[in-house]
């Protein structure tokens, strides 16, 4: 698959997928399921909830694959102390394996426009993990927010030197493509677009147009489905957004 004549191969696609595990009553089956896909496709991270981030660290051991643990999951309205011992305490017990981080944002303050706290929170999480070799995504949950909420959230992300911006949960309402323009005008080049919360139906051809769109990861739970179709059916799909 070609976007804007860059070429973009199943093996690309995968390393630019966060598979999840995100279900309240998933097992240990499904994480055992995730993980062995993970590893035959070639996944950037396989987020779950923290209780089974230590498991899935185990199972990816050895493998390159960051083992994501997901805070404040999935509503984000906990104190900021509290998503930083929420994250701390999982990353103490992986003991040095690769993982990363999803943290919901507190949306009220946003809402409130009280900037500066919503700032702080996302930065006591970055700070908390820094030098751990962690990246750290906020979410901002998107279907929230009106377009400037949205740019302000990206800036505020921005300012507290999260690694990437991140559109939702998924658990308020998929996330609209035209976030990621809005996103991606808004933050400075340094952090990078995560496409999640899109849900699985049509997800190869919205993580097609996410992509051309400029989202630099993708969070889903059907990652080995969106590969395939990128590999099969789309493989020898060109798609220019310059095209009259």
């Amino acid at each position: 698959m070609q976007l804007d004549g860059i070429a973009l191969d199943a093996r690309d696609a995968a390393a630019r997928i966060d598979h999840t595990v995100l279900a309240p009553d998933a097992t240990r089956a499904d994480m055992e399921k995730a993980c062995a896909v993970a590893r035959s496709y070639g996944f950037r991270a396989v987020f779950t909830n923290p209780y089974w981030s230590p498991l899935v660290a185990e199972l990816l051991d050895g493998s390159g694959i960051a083992a994501g643990i997901s805070a404040a999951f999935p509503l984000g309205s906990i104190s900021t102390e509290s998503k930083v011992r929420e994250v701390m305490d999982v990353v103490e017990r992986l003991d040095g394996k690769p993982c990363a981080v999803d943290m919901v944002t507190n949306i009220g303050l946003l809402k409130e426009k009280r900037y500066a706290d919503y700032t702080a929170d996302i930065r006591a999480v970055v700070r908390a993990v820094q030098g751990r070799a962690m990246e750290v995504k906020a979410i901002l949950e998107t279907s929230l927010l009106t377009p400037e909420e949205i740019r302000a959230a990206c800036l505020c992300a921005a300012e507290a030197s999260a690694d990437y911006a991140k559109t939702s949960t998924g658990r308020a309402g998929a996330p609209s493509l035209e976030h990621i323009a809005i996103m991606k005008a808004a933050l400075p080049p340094s952090v990078g677009v995560k496409f999640s919360g899109f849900g699985t139906l049509n997800a190869p051809e919205l993580a097609i147009c996410a992509f051309a769109l400029g989202a630099d990861l993708l969070g889903s739970p059907c990652g080995d489905v969106i590969v395939d179709a990128l590999s099969s059916r789309y493989a020898a799909l060109r798609v220019s957004l310059n095209a009259g």
